[in-house]
């Protein structure tokens, strides 16, 4: 009987040191339309598809509930996040008002070493996009940001910015699945490394807002045309 506990104390290590991998590819499965808006996560059908135990799924079910794209229910089991028209509009409400501030707080001209950073990932991105590799590109994007807002020397500001973006994924990655509004997202990027290694504030500030309208307003218009309350007047 030894060999066996062995065996399933083995099994279940590797298992847990397959959750960020697990987690990933879930993420991107909500993200790119593979799971649908209030689709049931079934555990059992999980653990078969990954090859690990249902506690190793449980946790990367947690994890993706804490980042606001899956709702677990008690009872009910898990099901992929869906979004109302007007929660929409409040997320991306949240989302102007954290980056207008943390644009704000960004020193520029940005330093050498900010610029290349941001350079080398967009190159990935821009590769990575270019190639239809979208899981990269999303990998690439999100590194993108991440880099910017890191650099408003305020960590909880840039926490709140990364949890807000992780929320809104499924919309924002519009711009990297479609293939005009990816170009665009390209070009917006060069725009604001050159705003930022210039010293461009007003651009910067402006670009850091604008950036989001694109995905923002295609997915609206792909769930069936909302109107934001702004918009409505």
């Amino acid at each position: 009987m030894e060999p066996a506990t062995d065996e399933t104390a083995r099994t279940a290590r590797a298992g847990d040191k397959r959750l960020p991998a697990i987690v990933s590819a879930m993420q991107h499965d909500i993200v790119f339309g593979r799971l649908k808006p209030r689709e049931r996560l079934v555990e059992e059908e999980l653990s078969e598809r990954f090859a690990v135990g249902r506690h190793v799924i449980r946790a990367a079910l947690e994890e993706l509930d804490r980042a606001g794209l899956v709702q677990r229910r008690q009872n009910r089991g898990a099901v992929v996040s869906d979004y109302s028209a007007e929660e929409v509009d409040e997320l991306y409400d949240i989302r102007t008002i954290l980056q207008q501030q943390a644009a704000r707080r960004i020193l520029l001209p940005a330093s050498p070493d900010l610029i290349r950073q941001l350079r080398e990932v967009n190159d990935v991105y821009v590769r990575c996009g270019t190639a239809g590799d979208l899981d990269a590109a999303s990998v690439a994007n999100d590194t993108f940001h991440r880099i910017i807002f890191g650099a408003c020397r305020n960590r909880q500001l840039a926490e709140l910015i990364q949890q807000y973006w992780t929320k809104t994924a499924a919309i924002h990655c519009y711009a990297i699945a479609n293939p005009a509004l990816a170009e665009q997202s390209r070009r917006e990027h060069f725009q604001i490394i050159a705003a930022m290694e210039s010293g461009d504030r007003a651009a910067f500030e402006s670009l850091c807002v604008l950036h989001m309208q694109p995905a923002l307003q295609a997915f609206k218009a792909a769930h069936g045309g909302w109107i934001s309350r702004a918009g409505a007047g």
